[in-house]
């Protein structure tokens, strides 16, 4: 009856721990920067970017920075332009997408080098 109450005991406290852990913890959000995201585009236009964190970033919503979503859809729309055979197509080579497709990833770019200029810059003391 003991070894019981002490078994019972050691599971109550691990399951309570969980219970804690999961009550005030917080879920994964996908955070990327700015300058995250600009290096990854341009790993994508030189043909470097893995499939796996292409399909990440333009799966994943960025809610701690609006601007940048807005691109994450761009790019999105694209990847669904290329699925769908309009103007953009994929290729067989390590870049991604036609020249029509990367023309638009670089504007893309364009659009985000100016967002990262025009970021205040700021310290905390």
């Amino acid at each position: 009856m003991s070894e019981f109450l002490i078994v019972f005991a050691i599971t109550l406290l691990i399951l309570g721990g969980l219970a804690v852990a999961l009550f005030f913890g917080r879920a994964p959000v996908y955070q990327i920067s700015r300058e995250e995201a600009l290096s990854l585009l341009n790993e994508l236009v030189n043909g470097t970017l893995t499939e796996l964190k292409w399909l990440v970033f333009i799966g994943h919503a960025i809610p701690m920075d609006p601007q940048l979503n807005d691109l994450r859809l761009e790019c999105s729309a694209i990847e669904l332009a290329a699925e769908q055979g309009d103007k953009v197509n994929f290729v067989a080579n390590l870049k991604r997408y036609n020249g029509v497709g990367i023309e638009h990833i670089r504007s893309v770019i364009t659009d985000l080098e100016k967002l990262i200029a025009d970021a205040p810059v700021y310290k905390s003391f």
